[in-house]
């Protein structure tokens, strides 16, 4: 029996093996998402390990998908984002950031020593994994739960605005030679969802609609969840890797499923710092 033509037109919007790897995708959501925030709402130190834990398998998927990292330094990239986060755990801020700069630099010194000259992208990975985890651990002592449920909020809306209207709109492609899946569209849908996530959140806890400040930023840390999702699979393409790793069903690596997130901690931690609070008083 022939196919019909409709059946034909859904098999190639989704086929097979994307089905299953969306419906993995939407399974391992389903069972970690709600540990994550189970996790924000125990705060210390549940909270803490859980970054500290990303933390760790992202600063060893970073040095493994460069390929060029050796045992000593996946090690120490490793332990010094533990470190770091060790610190801010404690109500160590600046030590945290102390930590961060010295293995970074140790790092640049050794490659330098080595007569290995210019700029490479390991040298960066301890500020691209522990400054992120360093950040969404700010945010929880300075703006508590609330900060990092709207922070999440936020970043998880964009992924899947972004995904949905993609695929639903499509149109002209938002960076083809970094990821040639992601388009205008979907970079667009991502930030409305965004915004509309943060003021559902703030009508939810207080009852009342979000100020125009915080849409800003809700529409801010959008756009920086993006590009750093750009940045994740510009480093991808640049390796040569499909995923950064295999730990998470229908996702890849915690670098692929933490991207967005990551990019977006800095900036909120940022503006806490600026305006001495959390989301509640912006």
């Amino acid at each position: 029996m022939r196919p019909t033509a409709a059946a034909s037109a859904a098999t190639a919007l989704c086929p097979p093996d994307g089905a299953l790897v969306l419906w993995t995708r939407v399974a391992s959501g389903v069972v970690l998402a709600p540990l994550f925030l189970a996790l924000v709402y125990w705060e210390y130190p549940f909270f803490h390990f859980l970054v500290a834990a990303i933390a760790g398998v992202m600063a060893w998927e970073f040095t493994r998908m460069d390929g060029k990292a050796g045992l000593k330094r996946r090690c120490l990239i490793t332990a010094a984002s533990l470190a770091a986060v060790t610190a801010i755990s404690l109500d160590h801020p600046v030590l945290a950031l102390v930590i961060i700069a010295f293995a970074t630099i140790t790092l640049v010194v050794a490659d330098q020593m080595a007569g290995r000259k210019g700029f490479y992208l390991v040298q960066i990975a301890v500020v691209y994994v522990a400054l992120p985890a360093v950040s969404l651990l700010y945010v929880m002592a300075a703006g508590g739960q609330l900060s990092v449920y709207w922070i999440l909020a936020v970043v998880w809306a964009t992924d899947i605005g972004a995904y949905a209207f993609g695929w639903i709109i499509g149109g002209p492609k938002l960076a083809p030679a970094v990821s040639p899946n992601k388009t205008w569209s979907g970079a667009i849908g991502g930030l409305v969802c965004a915004v509309a996530a943060s003021t559902g959140l703030m009508l939810w806890a207080f009852g009342l609609p979000a100020s125009f400040g915080l849409a800003a930023a809700a529409a801010g840390i959008s756009v920086a969840s993006q590009l750093g999702d750009l940045f994740e699979s510009g480093l991808k393409r640049r390796y040569q890797v499909k995923d950064s790793g295999s730990l998470i069903p229908g996702h890849g690596g915690v670098m692929d499923r933490f991207d967005g997130l990551w990019a977006g901690a800095p900036v909120v931690a940022a503006v806490c710092l600026l305006l001495e609070g959390g989301v509640q008083s912006w």
